[in-house]
């Protein structure tokens, strides 16, 4: 062969089957009443499903799945790739909705400069959660908690500023320091069966 031998392609075609089955990274279809083994196309993104229509082409021996046409049966549409994927938006906005959103995966990672969210309630599980920050802000209207235990430590100041103040213990009550100082502009009522001072 030299340089001048007219280069020749395999004769493609395109044609419809029906999915019949999956065999690892293989699909099983039938097409006029034969079966034959054929692989999903790269930009083909949607997983196909058995009885699906689909749209084959590519070389005649070797024919790709190159879209779904149709689904008769009730199954999800499901996007699937073989390795990494990413989505991306460059100098644009990705925008994903619907009336239910479901992540799932082993590990994630978010990275965002900028993130606001909004939404009418949050319900939390975890086992447990670790947070470094700088500042944290909290603004709301009601706060409750409940813990078995609750430990906090301070380095520095701790201020707390209220209309009304009222601490219970069931136990015991300790409150010590360096220096206390206890001010009130009307009234100071110690009560108790035995008072020590001193």
């Amino acid at each position: 062969m030299n340089a001048l031998t007219p280069m020749t392609t395999p004769a493609a075609e395109q044609f419809c089957a029906t999915i019949m089955g999956r065999d690892g990274q293989h699909l099983l279809v039938e097409r006029d009443g034969s079966a034959q083994t054929v692989r999903r196309a790269l930009s083909c993104l949607v997983q196909p499903e058995p009885g699906d229509l689909v749209l084959l082409g590519g070389p005649a021996t070797r024919p790709f799945v190159l879209a779904v046409l149709d689904r008769s049966g009730a199954a999800p549409l499901r996007i699937a790739v073989e390795g990494n994927i990413e989505i991306a938006a460059d100098g644009g906005r990705l925008t994903l909705t619907g009336d239910a959103m479901v992540m799932a995966a082993r590990t994630g990672h978010v990275l965002v400069d900028d993130l606001a969210l909004t939404g009418e309630k949050v319900t939390s599980r975890f086992g447990r959660i670790s947070v470094v920050a700088e500042a944290i802000e909290s603004l709301v209207t009601r706060l409750l908690t409940r813990a078995k235990r609750s430990y906090r430590f301070v380095e520095e100041t701790e201020q707390l500023r209220a209309q009304n103040i009222d601490q219970r213990a069931s136990g015991h009550l300790h409150l010590r320091g360096q220096t206390a100082v206890l001010h009130a502009g009307v009234v100071v009522k110690l009560d108790a069966a035995q008072i020590h001072m001193g």
